[in-house]
Formats: structure tokens, sequence, C-alpha cells
């Protein structure tokens, strides 16, 4: 393939990654309608309002829709910013909104906004910066006393029961797959259809951030919860989801989303069926780590999982070939 043919593929790929995913967020009921209610409920003639991580520009253009005087939209994706103006045209309030490119840590604005939103929020809350992005936005744009949306986010966790998590691999056909078993569980998924998923717990706060006062980004090493139940014999994964308080009346879980998803992490069903259930989640740069346990009595259990186990093992598999380790040791990424 020539150079300006995988120019264009790479390219096509990104625009319809970028389409896709931005899809998703559009054809969320749930979520437009809450991010909407606050909005309404901030949004005044007067306001000056901060759209950060802009997107397709929704928010931008439903603040000016709704009457702020002025809207100023950050987006870091090029390709959205013809978006942002064709929906801001479309909607007739062009001359409310200034669109700007880039990453707003790295813009220079004056402290001038009555209310800074962004919905940097990812499956696992923290995965895209929100605390760094709106503790500089409070610190250098949001006016004394202005309105951050969200105000709050969390993280919640609940012990759940995955239907077919104990699906034979590969289906369909007669092959022995156990290696497959062992590989997946150690692979957390954002899990789209919440039919499979029974929880068997209540939610357990496993780290929060106040976005109005906090000075740094939570300790992610060290969060856990534990449950002491009288029937642990369903529990075959831990279902995390965030939560994001909007205003003082409006917040929103992604539990109940269809663009942001709980992330399922499998374990294995504990020998013991009543106990006190421990739950431990490790987010870093690279991996997650999770661990589960169960008590009971002198009775205890321990289970530890990760993808860096998945790529241990088959580190350990591929030994023999080693000519495919010296292609991993030597490929640039």
């Amino acid at each position: 393939m020539s150079e300006t043919g995988e120019a264009e593929a790479r390219l096509y790929n990104h625009t319809d990654r970028l389409l896709q995913g931005h899809g998703r967020l559009l054809r969320d009921t749930e979520r437009n309608q809450l991010l909407f209610e606050a909005l309404s409920e901030t949004v005044t003639s007067e306001a000056a309002v901060l759209d950060i991580g802009s997107g397709t520009g929704i928010w931008a253009v439903a603040a000016a829709v709704l009457g702020a005087r002025r809207v100023v939209a950050i987006e870091y994706e090029p390709l959205l910013l013809g978006v942002i103006r064709a929906l801001a045209e479309e909607n007739g309030v062009t001359e409310k909104i200034e669109i700007i490119s880039g990453d707003s840590r790295q813009i220079a604005l004056g402290r001038d906004f009555d209310i800074v939103i962004s919905e940097t929020i990812g499956h696992l809350v923290f995965d895209e910066s929100i605390v760094s992005i709106m503790i500089d936005a409070r610190e250098r744009f949001l006016k004394p006393g202005g309105m951050m949306i969200p105000q709050i986010v969390r993280l919640l966790a609940a012990a759940a029961h995955l239907k077919g998590a104990d699906e034979k691999l590969p289906a369909g056909i007669p092959l022995a797959g156990s290696v497959f078993d062992s590989l997946s569980v150690n692979i957390p998924v954002a899990l789209d259809d919440r039919a499979r998923l029974t929880l068997l717990s209540e939610p357990r706060v496993l780290t929060a951030a106040d976005l109005r006062t906090v000075g740094g980004m939570p300790d992610l090493a060290n969060m856990s919860a534990r449950w002491d139940l009288p029937d642990t014999g369903e529990i075959n994964c831990f279902a995390v989801w965030a939560e994001a308080v909007l205003t003082e009346k409006v917040s929103v879980t992604t539990y109940q989303t269809t663009s942001w998803m709980p992330m399922i992490y499998r374990i294995k069903p504990f020998q013991k069926k009543i106990g006190e259930v421990g739950f431990k989640l490790t987010l870093t740069d690279k991996t997650n780590y999770w661990t589960a346990n169960l008590r009971k009595d002198s009775h205890f259990e321990d289970q530890s999982y990760s993808p860096a186990s998945v790529a241990a093992e088959l580190l350990t598999r591929s030994r023999p070939f080693s000519k495919v380790l010296e292609h991993l040791a030597v490929t640039p990424g």
C-alpha cells in the first residue's frame, strides 16, 4: 500500500471509531436528558459557560439555546470542530459560541466563567482525566462562587452474577478450551447488555472526588469494599461503575446509561456459600489489578487477577518460540 493509501486508511479508521463513539453518546437518552436538565437549572441570560472536552458540541450549543450570553467550547479532536460549528449554525447560536482547539490545561482564558461543564468521564470515572481538568478549570477559569458540572464523581462496586460467564469456548464445536477460561477471567470487560447482570449486594463507594474542592487525584491503588452476605454462591464477578452528581438535584449513574457501561471484573465462584466478601481494585495507567476474598470464621479464600497475569502466562507458553519473543522485544511500542 502506498503512503497515501496508508494515510487514508488510518484517517478512515480514526474517523470511524470517532463517529461510532460519539454516536453512542448521542443516542443515550438517559444521559442526554439528565445533563440537559442540569444545564437548564443553572444557565441564565447572564451566564458565561465553558464546555471542556466539548465533543460534538451538544452541551455548548444547549447552553447557548438555553440563553447563556457567552459560550466557549474547547475540543482536542480537530475533526470534531466542524461538527460543533455546524450544530451551532443549525440551532441559530453561531454568534454566541467560540470554538477553541486544544487541551484546556494548555489554553489561556480569563477567570470569566459562571459555569464550567465537562463530560470527560470514562467507564471508570477517572480514565479521561476529569480530576486534573476540573481542578485546572476551577483555579483558572471559574469565577468565585461559580458552578461546576459535575460537582462530585464516584466509583461504585457491587458483588454480582454475570449470566453466561461460564460459557465454554470455543462455542459450537467439539474442542476442549479450558485455556480460554483461565485467560478470559483475567480480562475486565465493559458490559453493554445489563440483562445479563444481577447485583447481589448493595453498591459501595470505592472512591470519590468532590471536584469543587479536591486538590489532586484520588488514590486508585487501594480501593476496596466489603459485604457480609448470607449467600455468596452465585457471585462470579464484581460490577464497577461511575456516578456523577451534576447539581444538587440531578445525578447520573453510568449503570443506567447506554453509552457509559459498567466494568465487569470476573472471579471464580467461592467455595464457601456464606461469609464476608471483600473486593479490592487497583487501577494504573497500564492495567487493572483486582482481588476477591471470603471470610467465614476460620475459613479464608483469596483470589487475584490482572491482565498482567494473562501476559505472563502467554509469555511462559511462548518461550519455546524464541524467535517470537525476540520479535516482541524489538518491535517499537
